[in-house]
């Protein structure tokens, strides 16, 4: 017994001496290490960590296995121009960072308080960081933390370590320009398993085979789940490409710019008034409680207004009742802004008997015409359109629209079918006025255009022109009648609303009639939506801001409630100011619920509403 008590005492005894030299070594690093090493013209700094180093003797692991080759990654970022320096915990500790664009973290497992102090500060001063697997995990005592010390930096909670194996990175955004060049994944020779919980506002970028979060981006950098720079995954190069493709972004695009990630501040939504009170109240509320912030009421549609006017025809399903003034009301009391939706130059079908809208029975010269000498257009589901350059029917949209500015204090003006119908193959308009007014500026008759391309090239930016001209009356006829009073548009991708629909957006923001446009990204594929709201965003650069469309009326019923946050996950990894769900007449309870636990949890913040 006393023998086994004295060997116990032993052990303490050495277990003691261990720690005493342990942290003596430790003090003894901080206390010879160097000066800050700033390189002048360095755009990014590798921490080489000592900490980590002295946490992988202790583990028994080989550093130049587990941890960054610096002369490797300085070789690979100087072949893409980019200039590097290595750097010590110590040199991050006494806040020597401010002279670089980015900091590589790769894998480092220790760091103390006071460096995660001063890579936070450089964070939120316009500095990027790229931070990979247990990155901050353990103190400088190689204590385990119970979270990532710079988890607000990466976007990510530490949950647990799973089992290690093989794996594959797959973008959930591929037209990311991290994922520039890589086609089907990145390949992963050995993952650890970690698993961690991604921040509201951190948005995914890639995942793994399971489905677990991989990559994440925040507003402050980019995180990546596994040790990428272990030398089993440099490998292959599909890794290599994406740690050059990551730097690369941090330090030209992302270094000092403000991005909008992980908050969709817009979310809106077109709505069809009920025609009861005590419905439509109840209707505005529940979007408001599913934090929609905008909902566009339909206002005019199929030629008629849906409120008492003097200018258009009131629609007799709405007699005696005045559901824009109710919503504007409930709008008020639940804190979401009323948008008066026009759908402009769309008059609507015919009727069951096949006669035409009732405005173009009595108004036959403001009907669009095709080349074919057709008036309801067939790539259009058959609807009549009035025509854009008619001057009566631009003077009556006018008009409608100062009406409803005056009367009514609506929060925005939503222009939808702002356009010409989609004239691919059948191209409009050749209604009898508009090819006089076509004659008298362009002295041609614009049906014996043909394979003339010069002619056609006239005709075409007459009919465009003519559009973007009644945009800017309109738009500054709003203004001055209601200033405040926000102005958007629905309109298809670009180029295409200009080739096929005369719908030149991008030229309506740069003339600034409008405050945001929502584009038409219509699509179930999260690739091709990505895709398209990233080339809107390009398109608009800083004229205005973009909200992505999903339609709704797509997806079958039983699968919205997934569906639909999976999408809207998706536009908020672009960086768009937000999306707009068509329609909330058929959002289910199940899709709202998900939405409100989902992409709009958080509320948006009124200052980050759109503002005139």
């Amino acid at each position: 017994m006393l023998e086994h008590r004295s060997f116990a005492i032993l052990s303490v005894l050495l277990l003691t001496l261990v720690c005493f030299c342990a942290f003596g070594q430790e003090a003894t690093v901080r206390a010879s290490s160097p000066a800050p090493r700033t390189s002048t013209g360095a755009e990014v700094a590798i921490l080489d960590s000592g900490y980590t180093r002295h946490y992988a003797d202790l583990k028994a692991w080989v550093y130049s296995e587990e941890f960054i080759d610096a002369t490797w990654l300085m070789s690979l970022l100087a072949r893409s121009g980019i200039s590097a320096a290595v750097i010590s915990d110590h040199d991050i500790e006494v806040g020597a960072l401010s002279s670089y664009k980015a900091l590589i973290l790769p894998a480092t497992s220790c760091m103390s308080a006071l460096a995660a102090t001063q890579v936070e500060a450089f964070a939120r001063a316009g500095g990027r960081v790229f931070s990979t697997y247990d990155t901050s995990l353990h103190d400088d005592f190689w204590r385990a933390r119970t979270d990532y010390g710079l988890s607000s930096v990466m976007g990510v909670q530490y949950s647990s370590t799973g089992i290690s194996s093989s794996d594959l990175i797959v973008p959930v955004a591929k037209s990311h320009p991290i994922f520039h060049g890589i086609e089907l994944g990145v390949p992963v020779a050995r993952t650890q398993g970690l698993i961690n919980k991604v921040d509201s506002d951190a948005i995914i970028l890639a995942k793994w085979s399971t489905g677990k979060p991989a990559v994440v981006e925040t507003e402050y950098g980019i995180y990546c789940s596994e040790n990428l720079f272990a030398r089993e995954n440099l490998e292959a190069p599909e890794a290599v490409m994406l740690i050059a493709n990551i730097i690369d972004y941090l330090v030209n695009v992302k270094h000092d710019s403000r991005f909008n990630l992980g908050r969709l501040n817009i979310r809106a939504t077109w709505y069809r008034p009920a025609a009861e009170e005590e419905q439509l109240r109840a209707d505005v509320k529940r979007l408001a409680d599913a934090n929609f912030n905008i909902i566009f009421v339909d206002s005019f549609y199929d030629g008629y207004t849906v409120y008492p006017s003097s200018v258009g025809m009131q629609n007799p399903a709405f007699a005696d009742f005045d559901p824009l003034a109710i919503a504007i009301d409930e709008g008020q009391r639940q804190g979401v802004q009323i948008h008066a939706w026009l759908e402009t130059l769309c008059a609507g079908m015919a009727s069951e008997g096949g006669s035409p809208p009732q405005i173009i029975l009595n108004n036959p010269d403001w009907a669009a015409v095709g080349l074919d000498g057709h008036i309801p257009s067939a790539a259009e589901s058959n609807r009549y359109f009035l025509s854009p350059a008619h001057p009566d029917v631009q003077e009556f949209m006018l008009i409608l629209t100062l009406e409803l500015v005056e009367r009514y204090s609506v929060d925005g003006i939503h222009l939808d079918y702002l356009r010409y119908p989609y004239g691919r193959i059948i191209p409009y308009d050749y209604a009898p006025t508009i090819t006089k007014l076509a004659v008298a500026d362009l002295g041609f008759e614009p049906r014996d255009v043909r394979l003339n391309i010069t002619k056609w090239n006239a005709w075409f930016d007459w009919r465009h022109c003519n559009l973007t001209d009644f945009v800017v009356r309109l738009s500054g006829a709003i203004r001055s009648a209601a200033p405040g009073t926000l102005i958007s548009a629905a309109v298809y991708p670009y180029p295409e609303a200009v080739l096929t629909r005369m719908q030149d957006w991008k030229k309506w923001s740069e003339e600034e009639c409008l405050d945001f446009v929502v584009v038409f990204t219509y699509t179930l594929s999260h690739d091709l939506l990505d895709t398209l709201t990233r080339a809107a965003l390009d398109f608009a650069a800083n004229n205005s801001r973009v909200i992505a469309a999903i339609d709704a009326s797509s997806i079958p019923v039983a699968k919205a409630h997934e569906a639909i946050p999976a999408l809207a996950e998706v536009v908020r990894a672009t960086g768009a100011s937000g999306v707009a769900i068509f329609s909330a007449n058929i959002l289910t309870e199940k899709a709202l619920v998900s939405l409100k636990s989902g992409p709009f949890k958080a509320s948006a913040p009124q200052e980050a509403w759109p503002q005139p």
